[in-house]
């Protein structure tokens, strides 16, 4: 209990407390977060069966040491959890997976309400294109950076898609989960379960526009080269986070390169 023994002992007592006094573990977690404590708030979680494991992020630190190289913590916010990854990729990295994509951008598509298969949708108006997981040596090394930022094993992860923006392009106010009322929801989670975090990372930089959005906080993250945002789409306890609607908003002077990796509940078979 590392990091529940670095809280100040009032808090640690208050921990003790409301523990013994039967209080839901999702609400002693969600205090936790929104004072700050995001450590302790995870290796709680972590203790608890009833708590669903969902990625996080050691913010302990505003550097992260990964097997590779070294990050850069930004920023975050709570709730939903979102935060900014500084250097997550170089230069030369996002270079090479936006020529990677060069011949094979296609319309991109949603996942379709009906049958969780992949469908064109006019609220989206990039192109993209998908690769399976492990398809090249770099994205191997990535998928390996992503398991390490987010704690979270790489087969529990879709495959890495690299999107492309023209000025006008834009994906409208969305959700990455998939919503659990929905009559069909058990076929379209039947390859994996939720979409339980969503991590963006930026290949360009751009002139004007194109930002990740969230309307209902009030937040938006500018494009940066090699810069990473990670946002939780589920709450602790596994229930869906409302407050996780998100845009890309329209590219008005250059050209957006973004690449997507979803993470899943289970693992995730394409």
């Amino acid at each position: 209990m590392n990091a529940i023994l670095q809280l100040e002992p009032s808090w640690q007592k208050w921990i003790v407390e409301n523990i013994n006094r039967g209080v839901p573990f999702n609400n002693i977690i969600n205090t936790l977060f929104e004072r700050g404590f995001y450590n302790a708030a995870y290796e709680l979680m972590s203790q608890q069966s009833e708590v669903i494991n969902i990625p996080y992020i050691d913010v302990s630190n505003n550097s992260i040491a990964l097997p590779d190289r070294t990050v850069k913590l930004t920023s975050t916010f709570y709730p939903p959890f979102v935060a900014v990854i500084d250097s997550f990729l170089s230069n030369k990295e996002c270079d090479q997976l936006i020529k990677s994509s060069e011949g094979k951008l296609k319309n991109s598509r949603v996942v379709s309400p009906i049958d969780g298969s992949f469908a064109d949708h006019d609220a989206r108006t990039s192109t993209s294109c998908g690769f399976q997981r492990g398809a090249t040596d770099l994205i191997t090394k990535i998928e390996k950076r992503i398991e390490a930022l987010l704690h979270w094993p790489e087969i529990r992860g879709e495959g890495l898609q690299v999107l492309h923006y023209e000025k006008g392009a834009e994906y409208r106010p969305h959700f990455d989960f998939f919503d659990p009322k929905h009559p069909n929801h058990k076929e379209i989670t039947g390859k994996g379960g939720q979409r339980v975090g969503t991590l963006l990372m930026y290949l360009s930089d751009v002139e004007s526009g194109g930002g990740t959005c969230f309307p209902k906080i009030n937040l938006e993250v500018r494009p940066k080269k090699g810069t990473a945002l990670y946002f939780s789409n589920t709450k602790f306890d596994g229930s869906v986070e409302p407050l996780s609607l998100h845009a890309g908003m329209p590219v008005i002077k250059g050209t957006k390169y973004l690449a997507t990796k979803w993470l899943r509940t289970n693992a995730y078979v394409s």
